[in-house]
Formats: C-alpha cells, sequence, structure tokens
C-alpha cells in the first residue's frame, strides 16, 4: 500500500483496483500536480490474509479490508473522495456507503470506472469465471506485457485473479433506502469496454443521488492505459466541486 503527499488542501484519495490488479497500475495518478487533492492512496488488497468459502462474505473481506484502510489513514470528518476500477468500483461503493451509513463518514464523492452499476447484480449481470483467465485478461488489456511473459509472475497474477473473480461472483450489493445513497458520484468508461453493459447505465441512479460527471473516453475497459495523462485532471475538477459544495 502506497501514499503520496500533496500540496493544498486535505482531501484524500483512495484508489481499490481492478481484479487481479495492483496499486502499481494505477501509480499515473500520482504524477499530477493536484490542486484540491493532498494526498493519494493506492490500496493493495490483503489478498493473503483472505479465506475463500464461496460465500457472500468473500467478497464482504475485500470491502472491510478497505474500509479499515480509509478509517486507519484519514480521521473522522477529514475530506475524502474513493476512486475505483472494475472490480475496485464495487469496493468503493460498498466502503463509501460503509463510511456513511454505519460509521457517518460520508465521502465527498466516489468515482467508478469500467463498472455496471451494483444493481446490474441483482440483475444476475456477473461474468461467470473464465475458462482461460490469461485469455481473458489478455482481451481485456489490463496486463502488462512483461508480467505475461514472465511465467512465475503470471502464475501469481493467476491466483490472485481467480480469488478476487470467485469474491465478485458471490457479491450481493448492499441494500439502500434512497435517502441512503452516496450523494455524488462520477462515472468513467471506455467507449468498447465489453464489462459494461450500457442497458444498466441509468441504473447508477440506485447508488448515486447525482452524477457529477459521466465521461467515455476512446477504448476498452482499461481506456487509461494510453491517456493516462486525462484522468487525474477530471478527479482534480471533481474535488474541487466537491470541496466547494461542502464550504
Amino acid at each position: 500500500m502506497s501514499h503520496l503527499s500533496k500540496r493544498s488542501y486535505s482531501l484524500k484519495l483512495f484508489c481499490f483496483p481492478h481484479a487481479g490488479g495492483f496499486s502499481l497500475y494505477y501509480g499515473f495518478l500520482q504524477k499530477y500536480e493536484y490542486r484540491n487533492i493532498d494526498r493519494i492512496f493506492l490500496f493493495d488488497y490483503p489478498r493473503n490474509s483472505f479465506k475463500f468459502s464461496g460465500a457472500p462474505t468473500d467478497f464482504k473481506q475485500y470491502t472491510d479490508a478497505a474500509v479499515d484502510y480509509i478509517r486507519t489513514n484519514k480521521a473522522k470528518g477529514d475530506p475524502y473522495m474513493l476512486f475505483g476500477h472494475s472490480m475496485g468500483a464495487f469496493i468503493a461503493c460498498e466502503a463509501a456507503l460503509a463510511m456513511q451509513n454505519d460509521f457517518g463518514d460520508s465521502p465527498a464523492g466516489v468515482v467508478v470506472s469500467g463498472q455496471n452499476p451494483p444493481y446490474a447484480v441483482t440483475q444476475g449481470k456477473l461474468r461467470e469465471m473464465p475458462k482461460d483467465l490469461y485469455a481473458f485478461a489478455k482481451e481485456l488489456g489490463g496486463v502488462p506485457q512483461k508480467i505475461l511473459d514472465n511465467k512465475k509472475m503470471c502464475e501469481r497474477l493467476y491466483r490472485f485473479a481467480e480469488a478476487d473473480m470467485k469474491a465478485v461472483a458471490a457479491y450481493q450489493p448492499t441494500k439502500t433506502t434512497p435517502e441512503k445513497r452516496l450523494k455524488c458520484g462520477m462515472l468513467l468508461q471506455g467507449s468498447d469496454d465489453m464489462i459494461v453493459d450500457p442497458k444498466f447505465h441509468n441504473d447508477w441512479d440506485k447508488t448515486f443521488q447525482n452524477i457529477f460527471m459521466d465521461k467515455v473516453f476512446d477504448g476498452g475497459h482499461f481506456y487509461f492505459n494510453n491517456q493516462s495523462e486525462q484522468i487525474a485532471p477530471l478527479l482534480d475538477q471533481y474535488a474541487g466541486a466537491m470541496s466547494r459544495e461542502a464550504h
């Protein structure tokens, strides 16, 4: 788990990676000079400490670990935002709901990237475990070639991705009343993302009361691979808007 100190405001940004992913994938977010984000935390799931049974509790381990990490790294009332890509988007939503409704410490905003709304899961929108994870990962485009070329690293990635995707398959979204929805979300995705189903797009209103921005980039599931420099300024803009609203 890593973080980077920044100047200016005290808003913190917590980032949650995709299935089989690690914090290093999102290091590009630390290269931008933010005006409205003081500190960036890139989270790695403590997978080695998890136990898997095929029950919904499998996924809850990820959410609980995320919530613990947030609470450890910020004081109650300190402004913060969450960012999650793919599986990490579900983690961000669930962690935000727990922080808001269980601990009374709502995030200023939540950025969800490359994912369907949690409601889609209740309608059966979850892929079955791919028979060939290597081929699936290559199709999505999220694995650096240097990892694919390294057998030992690839085997390690496979174990983590397999565990993550089994946990996602057991995911049961938190049911919320309209007034307990998250205050404001920001949606990011690639135009050719094979994971995102357009028919569920409007169901983000079951998670968020308001949508700050709904941005579609050229590209697939990992759209930011070739345009990472565009992401951080949008996060900074979102953080600034949420900070002004809070004041």
